[in-house]
């Protein structure tokens, strides 16, 4: 890879100065606790396999604590934090790496398929200004790592190397459900080469033999847990696939993948853009890069579909988010003239700085959005405060405020505060914690009702966590 980087070339400037910027936007970042589904669930489990030894086979660790997921980025993330630490950076350092291995496999990628290190510098920006992706880029969570391994499925594919294909596609398989999409479409993708005569029907067998074998042993980890507890998918999680919601979940996915955060800003001047090219520039789309984009539109309208039947999260369709941005590079490859490439770049990196920017000040928080950081920031200004003030009486505090005072591993005690309450009907409670991020009406009226007062403001900016008592 280091033989195609002749720092020469301008566009290699480019890219390092922004992989500079992504790692100093972030960098503060690693030293903070985790945040939602990190906090209750995936550090949970990452730090007791470390504990217990790194394994990738079910039933390793309590089923609870990875609820019947594959177990191989449990097993990487253990394996980490167990040879380098347990602190906050280390352990945030780990998928940090992976998203900037992210950029530099988009970089390098691109540049084979297009032959333009405009498109492959362009491809990197698209998807580096992108909120859910700085946002994602430092939690511990798998998506990052999903969609590092699909890019790479996806090169190995079209590069005809066979046994790395197998490999990048097995271990997405052990990685995370939702990765099983892909079996769905390289045989799809398979059939467009046929239909366009890249391959002969003899490769398509061969192809086509070769995903069926890759399904059934990614799909053993399943069948080994069902022989080891009696069922292949987590009961609780089993009883989420249903149909119900179908469309609204259809429709929710289309807004993330292509209007929220001002996505759909994004695609538009990549739609006229590529008008412009076909019309006036007279160019036409090669065949290849043809197949590339059906592919991508193939395995997003998998994950948009799986995404409908399953429990539903936006951060679970952000594996698909660099090959749609790396389609968008594709499109406009042909634009070879300075006075294009000079015109773009600056605009995306405006559209990029305010939709960053409406990010970190959005009033509803979530884990795609850059706002969580101030969120974060008052709620360890929470749990620093119950540790020192120490109250004896009982204390409501919602789901996820209960799981970062009563679980050490969440990152923001030393140890459980022990006389949390998650019941707010308990008659128990003296003090009462309302957080931005966990709405509830009940805790609200007793607000209204004056029942109960408050003591303690935390606040940064929009982010507000507060401590009420009852009034005796």
């Amino acid at each position: 890879m280091l033989n195609y980087f002749n720092f020469k070339n301008a566009y290699h400037w480019l890219f390092l100065l922004l992989i500079c910027c992504v790692i100093s936007f972030k960098w503060a970042a690693l030293s903070l606790p985790f945040f939602w589904d990190e906090a209750w669930v995936y550090m949970p489990a990452i730090r007791t396999m470390a504990e217990q030894g790194p394994s990738i086979l079910p039933a390793s660790i309590q089923p609870d604590l990875y609820t019947g997921h594959p177990l191989l980025f449990y097993f990487l993330a253990s394996s980490w934090i167990k040879i380098f630490g347990y602190s906050l950076f280390k352990a945030h350092l780990f998928p940090f790496l992976i998203s900037i291995s992210l950029l530099l496999s988009i970089y390098f990628i691109v540049f084979k398929w297009a032959n333009s290190w405009f498109s492959a510098f362009f491809s990197v920006l698209l998807l580096a200004i992108q909120p859910i992706f700085l946002a994602q880029s430092t939690f511990l969570l798998i998506e990052v790592w999903l969609a590092l391994l699909f890019l790479w499925s996806f090169y190995f594919y079209f590069n005809r190397n066979w046994w790395w294909f197998s490999i990048a596609v097995v271990l997405a398989l052990w990685s995370k459900e939702s990765a099983f999409c892909l079996v769905p479409a390289f045989i799809i993708t398979a059939i467009f080469e046929l239909l366009f005569k890249k391959i002969t029907p003899k490769l398509f067998i061969k192809i086509v033999s070769r995903i069926v074998v890759l399904f059934s042993i990614g799909f053993s980890f399943f069948i080994i847990q069902k022989i080891k507890l009696g069922w292949f998918f987590f009961p609780r999680h089993a009883n989420w696939i249903t149909l119900d919601d179908f469309f609204d979940k259809i429709d929710g996915s289309i807004l993330i993948l292509f209007v929220n955060q001002g996505r759909i800003v994004i695609y538009m001047i990549i739609a006229s853009l590529t008008i412009f090219r076909f019309i006036f520039l007279k160019n036409k789309i090669h065949k290849n890069h043809l197949i590339k984009l059906l592919a991508f539109l193939v395995i997003t309208i998998g994950f948009i579909l799986f995404a409908s039947i399953n429990f539903f999260s936006s951060r679970y369709l952000f594996a698909v988010f660099p090959l749609l941005m790396i389609g968008c590079a594709i499109l406009i490859s042909s634009l070879q003239k300075n006075v294009f490439k000079f015109a773009i770049l600056p605009i995306f990196c405006v559209v990029g700085f305010i939709n960053i920017n409406k990010s970190i000040e959005n009033m509803n928080f979530s884990d795609v959005d850059l706002n969580y950081v101030r969120l974060l920031k008052v709620q360890v200004s929470l749990c620093n405060y119950m540790e020192n003030a120490k109250p004896n009486e009982s204390i409501y505090a919602p789901f996820l405020a209960y799981t970062n005072l009563t679980n050490p591993y969440a990152g923001f005690v030393q140890k459980s505060i022990d006389n949390i309450n998650s019941d707010l009907l308990d008659t128990s409670n003296v003090y009462f914690i309302r957080s931005s991020n966990e709405n509830c009406k009940e805790l609200d009226s007793m607000i209204e009702s004056k029942n109960i007062r408050l003591i303690k403001l935390f606040e940064n900016h929009q982010a507000k966590v507060e401590l009420f008592k009852k009034i005796h």
